[in-house]
């Protein structure tokens, strides 16, 4: 009968690493979600369009219909 020889364990983890790392994704994850914040709130402005007397032709909301060809 053939026996396979074990897998060797893996060596233990210091706790002060483990801790680290975990620090380390944490701030990552934070650093994620901000960005993507970020990110959100850009495209909302740029949706939203620019103000004032032009904002009809360049906004998502006006359109040609209060163009004024004598302007």
């Amino acid at each position: 009968m053939c026996v396979a020889p074990s897998k060797p364990k893996a060596p233990a983890v210091d706790p002060d690493v483990e801790i680290e790392r975990e620090n380390q994704e944490t701030k990552e994850m934070g650093k994620k979600a901000d960005n993507k914040a970020d990110a959100l709130a850009r495209a909302v402005k740029k949706k939203r369009g620019g103000l004032g007397s032009t904002s009809l032709l360049t906004g998502s909301k006006g359109g040609m219909g209060y163009f004024d060809g004598t302007l």
